[in-house]
């Protein structure tokens, strides 16, 4: 509770305009994206899809703000749950009922993980199999837009399921459909590229909403969120209780386990990347205890499982947010903007929907950044691509546990030589093998040594080799030093480390 009352310590009369207009902006890069993605994660058959994405972007929303360790964090539906919830929601084992139990019990153990203070452990997390899962998540999620993109009749649930029914229904596509979705996209990355502040994707689907009915686009096979799923009517549904008792509850244990590992896992990165921006120090358990909550009380209103949302988190400190009120009143203009704009949102091309998420996956993909983790280690490669693929062709569970096995295989011979770490009046002497693991070790070491210095040397002349993670770890120290002013020496590379170091640079900067 002291860490909450810390976010409001020094606020200031002024800084509500900022809150205020960073949580109106974030709301209207929200709305676009809740919308596509409560599509994309509920089935058909199931149906209110539109209203558990946004319903979930409120409640999350604005029980994160309240919750969170982090005072920039925005909670709401993400591109990581789609196909995995999805699958739940299929399952007639599972369903709505199976999903909302499970969803909660996810939430009582990110509470519980919170309350004992286990938001450290995703330090631990090798840095390849954070890219390697995000890239596996962002091309699922871009595999699956491709019907809506091109107007396909067939598609699937699997990714290979899907390519294959891409293929067979290929005499379906449709030239207006993929024209108005690629405009879109074109649209959403001109526009960002004038100015990142700017909701691009909200603008562009504007403007194609308006151009096809214009051009009266249905006639033309473009096929709109109302000509396939009808009126849409803005509701709160409370969850039935009296249903939940036909749960299986046998079948919801992996869920259960999967929605409180993949929330906390992202939520906790976003916390990061908030942190590295606003150069702030977030409570990673608090942010469990927010996150539990938040999915507790957010499939009970009627809404999908939630965890942090880098991009739009990444939004609201790029537009000046001063507190967790901007997150809150994003929560706020959401529910505002759910009522109001419902009966137009029929309007909306599937295509240009679909256009939003496929620059989402891109994003999420970072094609920039595996690309270059693939050349920076074999070992750190071979991690790279089976979380990858294990993510990709079953789910993130799999790539997770899969990217971790990896990691142990080839890392046997570096975990079987400790690290020393010596300290003398002028420096730190590192010896041995720096890994994902061991990095902390030093860290803690560097933490303790600044806390009597300014300056502080770090000779690795006896360090025999260095993996990515430890470099990222060590490089996100180093900024979080300089950023109080202090300097971090790093001296007498060996030629294999430096050469690592190098590679390091050039490839992940």
């Amino acid at each position: 509770m002291k860490n909450l009352l810390n976010n409001y310590s020094n606020y200031k009369a002024k800084y509500l305009i900022n809150d205020l207009l960073s949580g109106l902006l974030v709301a209207i890069i929200a709305l676009p994206l809740s919308i596509a993605l409560g599509l994309q994660t509920v089935p058909n058959e199931v149906g209110g899809g539109i209203q558990m994405g946004i319903i979930t972007a409120i409640v999350a929303g604005f029980i994160v703000a309240v919750l969170s360790g982090c005072k920039f964090q925005i909670g709401g539906p993400t591109a990581a749950f789609v196909v995995i919830i999805y699958g739940y929601l299929a399952n007639p084992e599972i369903g709505v009922s199976g999903l909302i139990v499970a969803t909660i019990f996810a939430g009582i153990i990110l509470l519980i993980l919170g309350l004992l203070k286990c938001g450290s452990l995703v330090k631990f997390i090798p840095y390849p199999i954070v890219v390697g899962f995000t890239t596996g998540i962002g091309i699922t999620l871009l595999t699956g837009q491709i019907q809506n993109f091109c107007g396909f009749s067939g598609g699937g649930v699997e990714f290979l399921e899907k390519i294959i029914g891409y293929i067979e229904s290929f005499s379906s596509f449709n030239l207006a459909t993929f024209l108005m979705g690629l405009g879109t996209l074109i649209s959403i990355y001109l526009i960002s590229k004038i100015n990142k502040k700017l909701p691009s994707a909200f603008i562009s689907i504007v403007i194609f909403t308006l151009l096809n009915i214009i051009i009266k686009g249905e006639n033309l096979g473009v096929t709109t969120i109302g000509g396939k799923y009808g009126e849409i009517t803005a509701y709160f549904k409370i969850a039935d209780f009296s249903e939940l008792l036909n749960v299986n509850f046998v079948k919801i244990i992996v869920p259960t386990i999967v929605i409180a590992f993949l929330g906390a896992l992202e939520s906790l990165l976003s916390v990061a990347v908030a942190d590295g921006m606003s150069k702030e120090n977030s409570d990673y358990n608090q942010e469990l205890i927010g996150q539990g909550v938040a999915n507790v009380f957010s499939v009970i209103l009627g809404g999908l499982p939630a965890t942090g949302a880098i991009a739009r988190t990444s939004a609201n400190i790029n537009s000046g947010a001063k507190s967790p009120l901007a997150g809150a009143f994003h929560a706020v203009f959401l529910l505002l903007m759910y009522f109001v704009l419902m009966s137009v949102v029929k309007f909306i091309p599937l295509c240009s929907l679909a256009a939003v998420l496929i620059s989402v996956s891109i994003n999420i993909c970072n094609p920039k950044l595996f690309i270059k983790m693939s050349k920076f280690d074999l070992k750190d490669s071979l991690i790279l691509f089976a979380t990858m693929l294990l993510t990709v062709f079953f789910d993130l569970t799999y790539g997770v546990i899969g990217g971790f096995i990896v990691t142990i295989i080839v890392n046997v011979k570096c975990f079987k030589k400790s690290l020393k770490i010596e300290e003398n009046e002028k420096a730190i002497l590192v010896e041995g093998y720096l890994n994902f693991i061991s990095v902390h070790k030093l860290i803690s070491k560097l933490n303790k040594a600044f806390e009597n210095e300014s300056e502080v040397e770090l000779n690795l002349k006896n360090l025999l080799n260095i993996d990515s993670s430890a470099l990222e770890k060590l490089a996100k120290f180093n900024n979080s030093i300089k950023a109080k002013n202090k300097t971090l020496n790093v001296i007498s590379y060996n030629e294999n480390v430096a050469k690592k170091i190098v590679n390091y640079y050039e490839y992940l900067a």
